[in-house]
């Protein structure tokens, strides 16, 4: 399992390029912020009506949680194009906000309550449909 988040992690700082954040990085990055907050939405919906064992909930919520604070943490640091400043680091919150919930949702993968909550601001965020 390690080494599947190895991975993950590997191929969302390639994601994230590592050079400086100009436009079209900053829309990669959004649309990938938006994907983990759907699946993440896809899995607490499903956790939120007991349909998944508490041990996937858990082990999916830590790999996305790994994710989000990986973008957050690049979008925090990297320098970014002129103009494109407020726009960077307010992904950054929004990607520090998600990983935020996933631990939730890791901390807690049996309290159905909780799952539903988070299902409908994961939903929210990344505008699932």
């Amino acid at each position: 399992m390690h080494r599947s988040a190895l991975l993950v992690v590997a191929l969302a700082l390639a994601g994230c390029n590592g050079g400086t954040v100009d436009l079209q990085a900053l829309t990669n990055d959004a649309a990938t912020l938006d994907s983990i907050n759907c699946e993440a939405w896809l899995v607490s919906r499903a956790a939120s009506r007991d349909r998944l064992t508490v041990y996937y909930t858990r082990e999916q919520a830590e790999e996305l949680a790994l994710q989000a604070a990986n973008f957050a943490d690049a979008l925090e640091h990297r320098p970014v194009q002129a103009g494109l400043e407020q726009r960077v680091r307010a992904r950054a919150r929004d990607a520090s906000v998600l990983a935020s919930r996933l631990r939730r949702l890791h901390a807690s993968p049996a309290d159905r309550d909780a799952a539903r909550q988070l299902s409908d601001a994961f939903k929210k965020a990344g505008r699932c449909s």
